[in-house]
């Protein structure tokens, strides 16, 4: 077993470990370890049964001791909305595997992706139960995870100011013209991606009883966003901003505090921005930094003989008239034309869907159609998540997700506006996160999708349990 498979391993069973010790007298320690665990979507160990990823044993661990500590007993009598979310979530999980079984190329391939889901869904359940008596505080272990990211990629940053580019360890694209921080995340995209899914966490972390560490952990989440420079997540965390500010405006009518901490974000996002072109220069900008303007590693003029129209042996040349002579600078790779990357895919994808209109392809089956195109290392992929959903699930599973989404928000909502009415603002804050959340990462998934990942269904499964939520957060409860 490689190295890296030793620590990947020994990563997910101390992970598994802790989250089942804490999650009958801790949970929202046991959700944090989850949700931490879920964010290294990068870190993968080959098992006969498939890819095993870092939160999966760790999902099966705490489903296993909630389930023998009674809490599961708490998805009983829950209100039709939430019923309904569940069985329209489900029933997209059950599409996907319907297609992927009987309509897939690969039907090896595409049933291990609907596994996948499959445990990303149950830690769903898992962080909906053990949060269901204290969803409120699912914001912290939340915000925390993010934060952790967030450092991670700017001590990644700063390694590669340091030592680069020769050492680009968490580097995307490190000789290209932009490089990229993507951490320990799968992908720059997804990096980007994730923080700003957390980044209405931290900020109601900041306005909660530990503002302190709330303000840290949001310093760090928005000051390692922009490391990931990508357009996808700056337009979902923009998106996710107007959806934040919106609810808390309508609810709770004069929110006092908004404009300073949509100040102090903004500062530290601009903060960001700054250490993104600071910490991550290309080979040409480290030349002209060392003071070489052509940026050119090397000296940029070398003394050559002059022309004289003549041929004429190098000894004959005249000496004194040296001239400069054009050194070539580094070859950068060019920016990826991703948007054309995108919409030819799209074009092909959309051809095809006559042919299996109600229940699609399967997963990850436009590689497995198309095995002749390639997206880089892997299989090719639809990366639009407004495609490829109906794509792989057809008509009625792209129709029953876009039901649960569509349930859960109006849920949330619903809290917010009950939250307000018994003056709980820490709830309504909690309500709004969510909401900003959602529609920020499904927003940024419109250029690279991860539905799949756990770390959008544990999100999921904590906000349905502040929609459900039916007294008073800080009540006396077990665990914390």
């Amino acid at each position: 077993m490689p190295d890296s498979s030793i620590l990947v391993a020994a990563v997910a069973t101390a992970g598994a470990l802790a989250a089942g010790a804490t999650a009958l007298s801790h949970p929202r320690i046991a959700l944090g370890i989850l949700f931490l665990l879920a964010t290294v979507s990068r870190a993968t160990l080959e098992t006969p049964l498939g890819t095993m990823r870092p939160e999966m044993p760790a999902v099966a661990v705490v489903a296993a001791a909630l389930l023998a500590g009674g809490r599961f007993s708490t998805i009983r009598r829950l209100p039709r909305s939430t019923v309904g979310m569940a069985l329209a979530f489900g029933t997209y999980l059950g599409v996907l595997a319907l297609s992927s079984a009987f309509v897939a190329p690969g039907t090896a391939q595409s049933l291990r992706m609907v596994a996948w889901l499959a445990v990303s869904m149950t830690g769903g359940v898992v962080a909906f139960v053990l949060v269901r008596s204290r969803p409120v505080g699912a914001i912290e272990p939340l915000a925390f995870a993010g934060a952790a990211m967030g450092a991670v990629g700017i001590v990644v940053a700063v390694m590669f100011l340091v030592a680069g580019p020769a050492f680009h360890f968490g580097i995307q694209e490190p000789n290209s013209i932009v490089p990229r921080v993507f951490a320990f995340g799968w992908e720059t995209n997804l990096y980007a991606s994730f923080l700003a899914m957390c980044a209405f966490f931290a900020l109601e972390a900041a306005r909660g009883p530990r503002r302190k560490a709330g303000l840290v952990m949001l310093a760090l989440v928005l000051i390692g966003f922009p490391l990931g420079v990508t357009r996808g997540a700056y337009l979902g965390l923009a998106v996710g901003v107007v959806a934040y500010i919106a609810v808390r405006l309508a609810v709770e009518r004069r929110p006092n505090d908004l404009p300073r901490f949509v100040i102090i974000a903004a500062a530290l996002l601009v903060v960001g921005i700054v250490a993104s072109n600071v910490l991550l220069p290309n080979a040409l900008e480290r030349g002209a930094a060392a003071g070489d303007p052509s940026g050119s590693p090397g000296p940029s003029v070398t003394q050559v003989p002059a022309s004289t129209g003549t041929a004429t042996r190098p000894s004959e040349v005249p000496s004194a008239t040296p001239v400069p002579a054009v050194v070539p600078t580094p070859s950068l790779e060019a920016y990826p034309d991703t948007v054309a990357f995108r919409l030819e895919r799209v074009t092909i994808a959309i051809g095809e869907l006559p042919n299996s209109p109600l229940i699609g392809f399967g997963a990850e089956s436009f590689g497995q159609r198309h095995p002749e195109r390639h997206a880089g290392p892997g299989p090719d992929h639809i990366a639009i998540m407004a495609v490829v959903v109906p794509y792989e699930a057809g008509i009625i599973g792209a129709a029953a997700l876009l039901t649960g989404f569509v349930l859960l928000l109006t849920s949330l909502w619903k809290s917010a506006r009950r939250s307000s009415r018994d003056a709980d603002w820490r709830a309504v804050g909690a309500a709004a996160a969510f909401i900003g959340s959602l529609v920020s990462v499904l927003v940024a998934y419109q250029v690279t999708n991860a539905l799949h990942l756990a770390i959008n269904w544990i999100v999921i499964g904590a906000a349905a349990a502040l929609a459900v939520r039916d007294r008073p957060p800080d009540a006396a409860s077990p665990g914390g």
